[in-house]
């Protein structure tokens, strides 16, 4: 049991009164009965004294050594006591961790005049003494005081999206693996395996980029190196070097030179997705698989490497299915070691390493950043998505100020002050700008856009700088402190989770729905593709993913998730 500091105090100073009592005590001059002397030989009388000077010199040596360590003891305690109340005065913490955001505020007593004696001794005893739990309660009681709530959101955030130790580690370890498999020699290129990420031609980047990031972890835990197949039927195709890097070239494209003709003959070439001559599925014996949805179930439950001992794996995907990844029995523990035991925001790991803007995106998204705020609350406004909704063609989409009450009623909800708060608006449709800024300025709130966006049926995909700030506007939306977004679309939802937030949808009906899990939307788990992993934690969440519940049938009238309406 650990003494409190009263106690350690009470026991040092009974340890020096004894002490001194009993150093003392043969020069205590006490009253003597008078007695009658006798007569001793001049011999005894010198050994005498010589005894009792030996035994005085004894006694005063050890009461010096007993006042000389009380008084380092003494001395060490005050310097402690500076040095700490210094510490405490100048920096009130750098760990985060061991701070309490939720500290209780401190206890003010008053003292009758018969307590303030004691209550003065026992501030004078601890200001001397040092105790190990003193910086834990110390933040306990004062956090609440000392520390804003929202610059503790904003350093909470730092913490989330701090990179995990173990994955930092396995980011150096695979970044040489690839270096050796694509810049060494041709032939070195033949001793490894790849898989190959080999995007739908039309897919938007919010189905894109949950499956490159899927396809990395999939290297990582198998020892594979990563490449991608970045096709695009779009009018003026942006590949994946004018997008993203990473600081490795993963560009199947550009790495043709590099690779041995053992692995370009699996290789997909301009909008091809197939391994050649190979069929699907893991039953080639040629050194190539692809890897379909219909292939999904294998990724929850089998060792990877047994199931696909090809040296080629494409691996073609739309969706986020990465829940099946990471609860697969053999990589589970494995999958939590790498992003500090947790399964949450595995993709947001992923993305802020792997989805690096290339420098003209990172250059726009850096100037955008600057015109917002302390506070910024990001708005995705997805006005012109041509899917079915509800079972009906055409795109059943509240009015854009049932977004813009929603974030204002966020903000205030968090206490963001209207000064330093900015409302960042991203949105595929022109109209809505104009509606935000009549919305916000009326009522004294700022709104920011991003500067040269160009508009079209569901966005503008038909330039390379079109596809670009496509890019920056997700990044954007993802270092806001909160997002909003469009129900049915995934952009929004990749923009949560690169900046690990949690973020609210609003329904075709109004109302609005809390993700709670800041991960991008597995949208066929809800399609009988999750019985694999029917006991996952995430699995509500994707089982009522907005996006893949937003092709049902009379989905909006479902009572799933919803807050109250607007």
């Amino acid at each position: 049991m650990v003494k409190g500091r009263d106690e350690i105090f009470d026991d040092f100073l009974s340890f020096c009164s004894c002490y001194y009592v009993w150093s003392l005590a043969p020069f205590q001059k006490k009253k003597k009965k008078k007695k009658k002397k006798k007569k001793i030989s001049p011999h005894t009388q010198k050994k005498r004294m010589r005894n009792n000077k030996y035994n005085h010199q004894a006694r005063r040596q050890q009461l010096s050594k007993c006042i000389r360590a009380a008084g380092l003891i003494a001395l060490g305690m005050i310097v402690l006591s500076i040095q700490e109340s210094w510490y405490y005065s100048s920096s009130p913490s750098t760990n985060f961790d061991n701070e309490s955001a939720n500290g209780d505020r401190a206890t003010v007593k008053t003292y009758s005049n018969e307590e303030e004696s004691e209550h003065q001794h026992s501030s004078f005893r601890y200001q001397f003494m040092h105790n190990h739990h003193q910086k834990n309660n110390y933040h306990h009681s004062h956090s609440s005081d000392s520390e804003d709530p929202l610059d503790l959101r904003k350093r909470l955030k730092r913490a989330l999206t701090a990179r995990p130790p173990a994955f930092e580690r396995a980011l150096m370890e695979y970044v040489e693996k690839h270096k050796s498999a694509t810049t060494v020699s041709k032939k070195d290129s033949e001793n490894h395996k790849y898989i190959i990420y080999v995007s739908g031609g039309n897919d938007g980047y919010g189905n894109r980029l949950p499956g490159v990031a899927m396809a990395f972890l999939w290297a990582l835990l198998t020892d594979r190196v990563l490449l991608v197949h970045w096709r695009d039927t779009f009018p003026n195709p942006a590949n994946w070097g004018k997008l993203f890097q990473p600081g490795l070239e993963m560009d199947v494209d550009k790495l043709r030179d590099s690779l041995s003709d053992k692995i370009l003959q699996y290789v997909p070439v301009g909008s091809s997705a197939s391994c050649g001559n190979s069929k699907k599925g893991s039953s080639s014996n040629n050194g190539c698989a692809m890897i379909i949805r219909d292939d999904y179930a294998k990724i929850a439950s089998k060792e990877l490497n047994q199931q696909y001992p090809e040296k080629v794996l494409l691996f073609k995907s739309d969706d986020y299915a990465m829940p099946l990844l990471v609860n697969n029995e053999h990589y589970k523990d494995q999958v939590k070691s790498l992003f500090n035991n947790k399964h949450a925001n595995v993709f947001g790991h992923i993305a802020r390493w792997l989805l690096n803007p290339s420098p003209k995106i990172q250059k726009t998204v850096d100037r955008t950043f600057e015109s917002l705020g302390k506070y910024n609350f990001g708005m995705h406004l997805r006005m012109q998505k041509p899917m079915p909704a509800g079972g009906d063609k055409g795109v059943k989409v509240p009015e854009p100020e049932v977004f813009f009450k929603f974030a204002r009623m966020r903000a205030e909800a968090l206490g963001f002050p209207a000064s330093d708060t900015v409302f960042y608006l991203a949105s595929d449709d022109a109209r809505t700008r104009d509606r935000a800024t009549e919305y916000f300025s009326r009522r004294g709130l700022t709104v920011r856009f991003m500067e040269g966006i160009k508009f079209g049926n569901d966005g503008d995909r038909t330039s390379v700088e079109s596809l670009q700030n496509a890019i920056a506007e997700m990044r954007v939306l993802s270092m806001c402190d909160e997002i909003v977004g469009s129900y049915g679309s995934s952009f929004s939802a990749v923009a949560a989770s690169w900046g690990a937030i949690t973020k609210y949808d609003i329904r075709a009906d109004g109302s609005y729905w809390n993700t709670a899990w800041n991960e991008p939307c597995w949208r066929f788990a809800s399609r009988g593709h999750s019985t694999a992993i029917s006991d996952a934690a995430s699995l509500p969440y994707h089982e009522g993913c907005h996006e893949g519940m937003s092709t049902f049938k009379d989905w909006q009238k479902s009572n799933w998730n919803k807050g109250k309406g607007l």
